[in-house]
């Protein structure tokens, strides 16, 4: 189920929580500037990056915790999966940039990069979360789906239109779906969840863990039993 079709709270350039199925219509709800930094219950999480992450969340591990044990627990489903599957890198918001070069502009460090940059080769400053390196050349990040695609299909999006996976191909309307990392540490992460790969870099855990968990909320995916289990031991630690 594609997030447009869920009940979502949106922020500028931050979407927060989603539950449940409905219209589009009636799926938007405006949200306030309080809604950005939390209200006071659970993680707290804002748009301002980390030492690390392009992203900033303080994690409740009691609010992650009843989270990861809500998502519904199933099998996957990986037989006929394809990446062919899930269009991707498209500029659908008609901007001049595709998705990766949106997030390579929005997840710059430097400054400097806008728009205009796109179709190119870049210079900026991205900081990579799954290993604390830092990059300067945009040939040397990759684009990773926090929850991959393989991930995406076999807890769900095998029931979903191309429409659905194109949209989680390439969806900006946070800054945790896609974010920019260093291909080496995308690589070595592939397809994997966090049973089977967890980052380099230990400090980013819980705001790891708290993002996958966010994205299997947002796009009402399941996890398998070794998955929840292994999130719900890296939640206790938060």
């Amino acid at each position: 189920m594609r997030a447009s079709r869920l009940a979502l709270l949106l922020s500028p350039m931050l979407l927060l929580t989603a539950t449940g199925c409905s219209e589009l219509s009636d799926a938007i709800d405006d949200a306030s500037s309080d809604a950005a930094s939390g209200d006071g219950t659970g993680s707290q999480v804002s748009t301002e990056f980390s030492d690390t992450a392009p992203f900033t969340v303080t994690v409740d591990a009691v609010a992650l915790t009843a989270d990861i044990e809500a998502l519904a627990v199933a099998e996957e489903r990986d037989e006929g999966y394809d990446r062919d599957l899930f269009p991707h890198w498209r500029d659908e918001d008609g901007n001049g940039c595709d998705a990766r070069d949106d997030v390579l502009v929005a997840q710059d460090r430097s400054g400097n990069l806008t728009e205009a940059d796109c179709d190119g080769a870049m210079t900026g400053e991205w900081v990579s979360m799954y290993d604390a390196a830092t990059v300067t050349a945009s040939g040397d990040i990759d684009i990773d789906h926090f929850v991959p695609l393989k991930e995406a299909w076999g807890s769900g999006a095998v029931d979903w239109t191309t429409e659905d996976r194109q949209s989680y191909a390439n969806w900006l309307g946070n800054s945790w779906h896609l974010i920019a990392v260093t291909a080496a540490s995308n690589r070595s992460k592939s397809d994997q969840d966090p049973a089977e790969w967890m980052p380099e870099d230990e400090t980013v855990w819980c705001a790891y863990i708290w993002a996958w968990v966010e994205v299997k909320k947002e796009w009402s995916l399941s996890v398998d039993e070794a998955e929840q289990t292994a999130l719900l031991d890296y939640a206790s630690a938060c």
